[in-house]
C-alpha cells in the first residue's frame, strides 16, 4: 500500500482531530523511513522517536505494526512496544499501554498482539504475551494480563470478561456463562 494511501486513511478516520492525523502522518513517513530508507531512513526515526517521545509525549514506534485507519482519541502519553502487532480499525485513547511484560532477571516475557477493530479506554494497559481478540473493548484503567476473546469486553484490575457482544442478537450483549450461573442460583 502506498505511503499517501495510508495517510489518508488514518486522516479520515481521524477527522477533526488534527494533533492525532498530524502524529499518524509523521507515524506512517516514519514506518516508511524504518522499512527501507537506508541510512537517512534510519536517522530519520531516529529523529522520529526523540521528538515524538520527548515533545508530544507519546511512543508508537516505527517498528510497530500497526493496521490501517488507527484512529486516536487525545493523543497524550500512549506507549506501544516496538513488537506491537496492531489490526485494522483500532481505536486508542489517551495513556493507553500495549507491550511487553519484563521479569525480574531482566527478560521479556512477550508482546500483546491486537486483533480488528479493538476499542482501548483510557489509561488501560495490555501487557504479556497475549492477545486480543476481534472487536474487543478494553474499559478505562483495565490491566489486561490475559487473552481477550473476540468481542470480548474486559474490565478491572486485573482485568475480567464481563461479557462478550454477539452482533446476532437483539441487543448485542452475551453474558459470560459464570455470571449468567451466579445470577441463576441467586434467584433460586
Amino acid at each position: 500500500m502506498s505511503l499517501f494511501k495510508w495517510v489518508f486513511q488514518d486522516w479520515a478516520v481521524n477527522d477533526g482531530y488534527r494533533d492525532s492525523q498530524l502524529i499518524l502522518a509523521w507515524f506512517r513517513l516514519a514506518q516508511r523511513a524504518h522499512s527501507g530508507g537506508g541510512l537517512v531512513g534510519r536517522l530519520f526515526c531516529v529523529f522520529y522517536r526523540l521528538f515524538t517521545s520527548l515533545f508530544l509525549a507519546i511512543e508508537i514506534p516505527a517498528e510497530a505494526t500497526v493496521g490501517p485507519r488507527l484512529r486516536i482519541y487525545h493523543p497524550h502519553s500512549i506507549v506501544l512496544n516496538p513488537g506491537v502487532v496492531i489490526g485494522a480499525d483500532c481505536i486508542l485513547r489517551q495513556n493507553v499501554t500495549v507491550g511487553n511484560v519484563v521479569r525480574r532477571d531482566g527478560t521479556e516475557k512477550g508482546v500483546a498482539s491486537v486483533g480488528d477493530g479493538v476499542e482501548f479506554g483510557a489509561g488501560c494497559v495490555v501487557v504479556g504475551a497475549i492477545h486480543v481478540g476481534d472487536h474487543a473493548r478494553i474499559a478505562a484503567l483495565a490491566l489486561v494480563l490475559d487473552d481477550v476473546p473476540p468481542r470480548g469486553v474486559m474490565m478491572g484490575n486485573p482485568a475480567r470478561l464481563v461479557r462478550v457482544d454477539n452482533p446476532a442478537s437483539a441487543n448485542g450483549m452475551v453474558t459470560p456463562a459464570s455470571a449468567t450461573s451466579r445470577t441463576d442460583s441467586s434467584n433460586g
